[in-house]
């Protein structure tokens, strides 16, 4: 059974960000004593990334990734992260991802009390929109609707674009398990479009998800270790915390472990009225 919601689509999915945003800090924290990337990670980042870390890490790396950094950027920071393993020290947030592509590329990993760990179902919502478009859902056959689509295909090419080479990208990491990545399909990566429209300013998109409805997945300590990610003792943030955190309500975030079994009632909904949120990467 799906259930549809209407969402209005930020600008870029909350994935390319504005001229403006202030880039990350890569290189040695505070009083240059420790590796760190912090802050909003933006387009380029990974080659300075790269060039900044030549030789191996003598101290974890400490990693205070903003949410709403450049995701396709933060993923090439877990492929360049992948063949060095470096040990982490993860504080605030690392989410969508963050949480995707870098937790798993760590070593050693230490995670600060409190800190919002999440994996969302919405970072290749532009792909999975091309996939439709090209399958010839979303506008009829007539000629006034297929030239709408070709105004819209037009409009927000730079965005579908982004998000298809993130699913690239993606596809470069290495793979969760089965059981994971079956886990984060059926609860949070079930998400098709079945309604679009548009305007000069944006995009409006009806969309219908799976049984479980959820946004997000909070895993807690349990949770972590059935991804093969050895963090004992993770105290996580609360939902309330991490819906504050991603602008969502609490209820289309699940937090807890991996369940072997899906329950038959959905493990999140929408609350009634709420059509507004962030579709992150």
């Amino acid at each position: 059974m799906t259930r549809s919601w209407r969402a209005i689509a930020m600008i870029g999915l909350g994935a390319m960000l504005a001229p403006g945003v202030q880039a990350a800090s890569i290189g040695t924290g505070i009083a240059h004593t420790y590796p760190a990337i912090i802050g909003t990670v933006r387009a380029g980042e990974a080659d300075e990334v790269a060039q900044t870390f030549v030789a191996p890490l003598k101290k974890p790396l400490t990693l205070r990734i903003h949410p709403f950094s450049d995701a396709r950027e933060v993923t090439r920071i877990g492929r360049w992260m992948q063949d060095r393993r470096p040990a982490l020290l993860v504080k605030d947030a690392c989410v969508a991802s963050c949480a995707r592509a870098l937790l798993p590329a760590g070593g050693a990993i230490s995670i600060a009390p409190g800190t919002v760990i999440a994996f969302g179902g919405m970072g290749d919502l532009g792909a999975t929109m091309k996939d439709q478009l090209d399958a010839g859902d979303l506008f009829s056959d007539d000629e006034r609707s297929q030239a709408s689509r070709g105004r819209f295909l037009q409009k927000f090419k730079a965005l579908i674009d982004y998000s298809v080479t993130l699913r690239e990208l993606q596809a470069q990491l290495a793979p969760l398990s089965k059981p994971a990545q079956a886990f984060l399909d059926a609860v949070v990566g079930s998400w098709r479009i079945t309604r679009l429209s548009f305007s000069d300013d944006g995009f409006n998109l009806s969309l219908a998800g799976g049984r479980h409805q959820c946004l997000w997945w909070l895993p807690d300590a349990q949770g972590l270790q059935q991804l093969g990610l050895d963090v004992r003792g993770y105290q996580p943030a609360s939902r309330a915390e991490a819906a504050k955190l991603l602008k969502v309500p609490e209820q289309v975030i699940y937090a807890g472990p991996m369940l072997e079994a899906l329950p038959e009632q959905p493990l999140c909904s929408m609350p009634p009225g709420h059509t507004n949120f962030p579709m992150q990467p």
